[in-house]
């Protein structure tokens, strides 16, 4: 038998993946420590018969034998990660996990989750949370086999219900759907399309005064943009961000988020922007199904903003802003960047601005892609800065529960509950609920749950903002080029994504190109 990992062991195939029945009696013992309250074993067991709905009527499924297979290294390391998060998230003393692969008879136990925590409320709810993420999340596939010799293969996400329409003695191959995965078992579902690499600011951390932009026949037309997500989409990517230079320069952009969201696989489509525009084109964005609102907003006093936007256009920003809400955008964030020396004093505003206003404010460090090259680590306002000076002006802030575990940004709420004048947010929520989140790629880089990647404006695909190598999509695209070879390049992409990006090493090699070439 197999020895379990618990929070305190690092991850292995063998631990977290078993071959042989699971003793869910010594998982349980492998959990327990003087620190525990409470000890609790969540199993998930094979059921022998499934009821759906087919066809407007109740069906029954017998189901003799279920299979499990998986890609091990991989599917190790995100129960691993789970685990983790599990831990941090719920206050557990220990956490072991088993999922069993092969056949698996009717009635055995095919999962296995053990928590231990002082308190039995976490011990539960972290169980519980575990056993749905790892049913969304862990790259393994399920092979039901019917008494009646069919055969149906599902991914743990893919939602495909047994009573699919798969007749006797067919097998239907949705394992196992294909996914980007890099040498270091990331799996990537976010795609970064930048539509231009104009823009109406010209921001120091962004972008040179003096400019020369691509010509527009060298940028991506819609359409070509469209069918490279339609072939992202078929490899596992499942959002899409569209950014710029600034987005809402360019010409009915609605009308690409229009058909974005209409791609099949895609869950989320948002976009980034400067706001200046927004004011303009929030209700057509809105009407055109965009999900989501990025609005980048480093200053509300004027002269500070002017300082790092390098042109006027607060007040426009603001009523951008306004008139999202208005348009009926439940979620919007705003993006701040950190630099030293210029916004310290902005830091404390902004927070305040957004807790008024229901935004939720992310700061992010100053990174090396600014286009005149005068970035130093002496400019970095760290988020640990940033945050004890938000501690300071609002007492603690408490970390939040994350809802996805590759985003960037380690989230908090504000913990003073400040709502004695009844302040709601966008949502309808208490304006604290918005919270803070901090982006540290170059004090803490995330690089190891990175799931990200990039289609700049003149196609071209990145696997990182600092790669110093891209994959030519473009080419592709116009002499003729299979959706096949699409998807080759972009695995390709992937496949050679390296580890981190470096920033701080000897080994760092600055990108030729500034953020505005690659897209936010």
């Amino acid at each position: 038998m197999a020895t379990w990992d618990t929070n305190t062991q690092p991850a292995s195939a063998a631990s977290l993946l078993v071959w042989e029945p699971i003793d869910t009696a010594r998982l349980l013992e492998s959990v327990a420590n003087d620190a525990a309250g409470a000890n609790v074993l969540f199993t998930g067991t094979t059921r022998g018969v499934t009821a759906g709905v087919l066809a407007s009527r109740i069906t029954t499924r017998i189901t003799k034998r279920l299979t499990y297979e998986a890609h091990e290294p991989l599917a190790a390391a995100v129960l691993a990660r789970l685990r983790d998060e599990a831990v941090a998230e719920y206050g557990l003393t220990a956490c072991a996990i088993v999922h069993r692969l092969g056949a698996v008879a009717v009635g055995e136990t095919s999962v296995a989750i053990a928590t231990s925590a002082p308190h039995r409320r976490e011990a539960f709810a972290a169980a519980e949370w575990l056993m749905e993420r790892i049913k969304r999340e862990a790259p393994i596939w399920k092979c039901e086999e019917g008494a009646d010799g069919d055969r149906t293969w599902q991914h743990p996400d893919s939602g495909q219900h047994p009573d699919s329409g798969i007749h006797a003695g067919s097998e239907s191959r949705s394992k196992p759907r294909p996914v980007l995965v890099d040498s270091f078992g990331r799996v990537h579902t976010d795609l970064r399309i930048s539509v231009t690499d104009r823009c109406n600011l010209r921001c120091t951390y962004c972008m040179p005064l003096d400019v020369a932009f691509k010509p527009r026949e060298e940028l991506l037309s819609y359409e070509e943009i469209v069918r490279v997500a339609r072939v992202a989409a078929g490899l596992g990517i499942r959002s899409i961000r569209i950014t710029g230079g600034e987005p809402l320069v360019r010409r009915e952009v609605a009308e690409l988020v229009r058909q974005l969201v209409t791609i099949s696989g895609i869950e989320e489509v948002s976009l980034t922007t400067n706001g200046l525009l927004l004011e303009e084109q929030a209700a057509d964005l809105r009407r055109a199904g965009l999900h989501r609102l990025n609005v980048s907003l480093d200053a509300l006093n004027e002269d500070a903003f002017e300082r790092i936007a390098r042109r006027q256009g607060l007040a426009r920003v603001l009523a951008g802003l306004a008139a999202a809400k208005a348009a009926g955008f439940q979620s919007i964030r705003i993006n701040a960047v950190s630099i030293r020396g210029l916004t310290e004093g902005e830091i404390v505003p902004l927070a305040q601005f957004c807790r008024r206003e229901g935004f939720h404010l992310r700061f992010i460090e100053f990174m090396p892609l600014d286009g005149e090259s005068s970035w130093s680590d002496g400019q970095v306002l760290s988020g640990r800065e940033v945050r004890d000076m938000l501690t300071r002006h609002f007492g603690p802030l408490i970390p939040a529960v994350r809802s996805d575990a590759s985003q960037p940004a380690i989230d908090y709420s504000y913990a003073d509950h400040d709502i004695a004048n009844g302040a709601m947010d966008a949502a309808g929520l208490p304006m604290q609920a918005a919270g803070v989140g901090f982006i540290d790629p170059v004090t803490q880089p995330f690089c190891d749950r990175c799931d990200r990647l990039r289609l700049t404006a003149d196609g071209q695909f990145r696997n990182c903002l600092f790669s110093t190598t891209e994959w030519d999509a473009r080419h592709v695209l116009r002499t003729g080029g299979s959706d096949d070879e699409i998807a080759r390049l972009l695995d390709d992409c992937v496949l050679s994504k390296r580890a981190a990006h470096g920033i701080g090493t000897p080994a760092f090699e600055r990108p030729a190109r500034a953020m505005y070439q690659i897209g936010g």
